[in-house]
């Protein structure tokens, strides 16, 4: 394996490659700077409510009886009340509060005609699972993932909730590196696996990706994530080479106001009512 160029613990996570290799300014505001950001995505704060119904929906109880819809609905809707402030802002334009809600609620409801009587074998909902990259100890890689179902003996399930608009294929899915890290977390967490199935379901869309029986490489996998995980690591040595990517991406961005790129200009979010 490669080698590691710092002695120090680094945390690694999907999220955090992401957020790089989107714009690598708004990484150092977030991770290095640990700046405040100025407001919520309403898309984002929509994600976080229906993951938290699925999670409601599946944790795993003794035999209790799964809730009927109008009771999943009904957490959505105090759950969407309870964290609502006036830091949610609304980039998308048309679009108004109401069409983000009813959105939801659509969701939810396609989700539930599809999936009831919700019988899948689930083993965890948002496990967090941490473990460090063979030949690169430096590096604490954290996975959480939505909902885990095990099939049998040795055969898993990694499922994952997806609320946003866009959708990958199932060519490009072969290559997602997020539920690549999962595969690997689920083996330096289990032993004995035989088979790891993995399904992305795109709540907005009604619709669902599913792989089975993935034969990803683990070796392959570990070194792309030494890789990326030490690009990281001297990026952050040397952070004034961290500049902005300016992209589409911007109007969902809170970090506009410290943004050396968008120095006297007008973030084109609204704050949602």
């Amino acid at each position: 394996m490669q080698g590691s160029p710092a002695t120090r613990d680094f945390r690694l996570s999907y999220s955090r490659l992401q957020s790089f290799k989107n714009c690598k300014a708004q990484y150092r505001f977030h991770y290095l700077d640990k700046l405040p950001e100025e407001g919520t995505s309403i898309e984002a704060y929509l994600g976080r409510r229906l993951h938290e119904v699925l999670e409601w929906l599946y944790a795993p109880g003794e035999g209790s009886p799964k809730p009927a819809f109008d009771a999943v609905l009904g957490r959505f809707r105090r759950l969407w009340a309870q964290h609502w402030d006036d830091k949610i802002m609304i980039a998308r334009s048309g679009w108004v509060t109401a069409d983000y809600y009813q959105l939801g609620q659509r969701a939810l409801a396609a989700y539930y005609r599809r999936h009831a009587p919700f019988d899948e074998p689930v083993e965890a909902v948002e496990q967090k699972i941490s473990f460090t990259l063979e030949g690169a100890p430096h590096l604490a890689v954290v996975a959480i993932i939505d909902r885990l179902d095990r099939e049998a003996p040795g055969h898993w399930v990694i499922n994952d909730y997806k609320s946003g608009k866009r959708m990958l294929t199932e060519a490009k899915s072969r290559n997602d590196m997020q539920m690549q890290i999962y595969f690997l977390a689920l083996h330096a967490h289990h032993e004995g696996i035989r088979r790891i199935d993995v399904i992305w379901h795109y709540l907005q869309h009604n619709q669902q990706v599913a792989l089975t029986d993935v034969q990803w490489n683990p070796e392959r996998l570990t070194g792309a994530l030494i890789r990326k995980g030490n690009a990281l690591i001297e990026a952050e040595n040397d952070p004034d080479g961290l500049a902005p990517t300016e992209s589409p991406l911007c109007g969902w961005c809170h970090y506009w106001h410290v943004c050396p790129a968008k120095v006297g200009q007008t973030h084109p979010a609204r704050r949602a009512d």
